[in-house]
């Protein structure tokens, strides 16, 4: 009795798992929920990378 109680809950960890991520997976495409990300602007990603854009005498490196 215990083990089949044990198993239903088991697969109804899994189950709601799955659904969950569902759930969630199509809440963040619809644009209803969003996670903090990094900023793709131009200043971010210049002071990530600061040495990709500098000056050499009259010469710029990229």
């Amino acid at each position: 009795m215990l083990r089949y109680i044990g198993r239903r809950f088991i697969w109804f960890l899994f189950g709601s798992t799955i659904f969950a991520t569902f759930i969630g997976y199509v809440l963040f495409k619809a644009g209803l929920i969003s996670f903090p990300s990094i900023p793709k602007s131009q200043r971010a990603l210049n002071t990530k990378d600061r040495n990709l854009n500098r000056r050499v005498g009259k010469i710029r490196v990229s």
